[in-house]
C-alpha cells in the first residue's frame, strides 16, 4: 500500500477547511475509467486467490493493460495548465486543485506502481512464469488500497455525495419488486453485451445460455454496480451463475440496504 503523505491528515483537514471540490461529472469519469479496471484487477486476483492458482502469463499481461491505462488516465487528469488537458467538457473545472492532484498522482500512483513492478518481473521476456499466490494477494491489496483511496477523496471533495441508493427504484418512493430488477439487469446486458432481449430469462446461466466469457463476467459485476448504486463483494460473483440469482442478490440488497 503506498506510504500515506506525512501531511495526510493537514491535506484532509485543508480540503474540508477549504472547501475543495471535485464536480460530480469528474468523479464519473474517475470511477469509469480508473474504478473499472481497480475492479476488473481485483476480480480477477480474486478468482485465482479462491482456487489457489497461480495467474498464468496471459493473465498477468491484462492486469499490465489494466495499470497502464490507469497510469495514463492519472497523468491526464492531475495537468496542472488547461493547454494539456485532454479532456475538454472540463475546461472550467480545470486544472484540479494541487493538492488534489498531489494526492492522486501520490496514492493511485505509487500503488500502480508496485503493481506494475511485481507483474513486469513475471513476465519478464527473460524469464517468464506465472504470478503466485502470495504476489497475487500483494496485488490484491495494492488494488483495493486505491479503491479505498478513491472513496476517502471522493467524500471528501465530493459537493453531493454520489448516491449509492439505485437511480430507478427507490425503496420510498416506489415499490421494490424482482420482476422490475429483472427487467433492469435484462436491459443493461442488453446495452452492454448486444445480447437479444428475448434470449435472457430468469433461468438462463450467464456464462451456457448467454455466452459470456470470464471477462464478460467481470464486466457484469461492474455494470450491476453501476446501474444500481452499489459495490458488489468480491466473493459474489462465485455464487451468482445464472441472473435469477442476480435478481435474488440485488433485490435482497436493496430491500435490506
Amino acid at each position: 500500500m503506498a506510504n500515506p503523505l506525512p501531511n495526510e491528515k493537514e491535506l484532509f483537514e485543508r480540503i474540508k477547511n477549504e472547501n475543495i471540490r471535485i464536480i460530480p461529472e469528474i468523479w464519473e469519469l474517475l470511477y469509469h475509467r480508473i474504478g473499472d479496471d481497480i475492479t476488473t484487477i481485483n476480480l480477477l486476483c480474486h478468482s485465482y486467490l479462491d482456487n489457489e492458482e497461480d495467474i498464468p502469463i496471459k493473465e498477468a499481461k491484462k492486469i499490465m493493460q489494466y495499470t497502464r491505462h490507469i497510469k495514463d488516465i492519472v497523468n491526464q487528469i492531475t495537468v496542472a495548465s488547461k493547454e494539456k488537458l485532454n479532456f475538454p467538457e472540463f475546461t472550467d473545472d480545470m486544472p484540479l486543485h494541487p493538492i488534489i492532484r498531489e494526492m492522486l498522482t501520490h496514492y493511485i500512483g505509487n500503488d500502480i506502481h508496485m503493481i506494475n513492478f511485481m507483474v513486469q518481473d513475471t513476465i519478464d521476456p527473460i524469464g517468464p512464469h506465472p504470478i503466485s499466490l502470495q504476489i497475487t494477494q500483494k496485488i490484491l491489496n495494492h488494488a483495493r488500497s486505491v479503491r479505498e483511496f478513491m472513496e476517502r477523496l471522493r467524500i471528501a471533495t465530493s459537493q453531493k455525495i454520489i448516491p449509492l441508493k439505485p437511480k430507478k427504484i427507490l425503496k420510498n418512493n416506489r415499490a421494490i419488486t424482482k420482476e422490475g430488477v429483472f427487467q433492469r439487469i435484462r436491459e443493461r446486458l442488453v446495452q452492454e453485451f448486444k445480447l437479444k432481449g428475448e434470449k435472457i430469462e430468469l433461468n438462463s446461466y450467464f456464462r451456457e445460455d448467454l455466452g459470456l466469457d470470464s471477462v464478460d463476467g467481470l464486466r457484469v459485476v461492474m455494470v450491476l454496480e453501476e446501474e444500481f448504486g452499489f459495490e458488489i463483494p468480491d466473493e459474489a460473483p462465485d455464487k451468482i451463475l445464472t441472473v435469477a440469482e442476480a435478481v435474488e442478490y440485488i433485490f435482497k440488497k436493496l430491500s435490506h440496504p
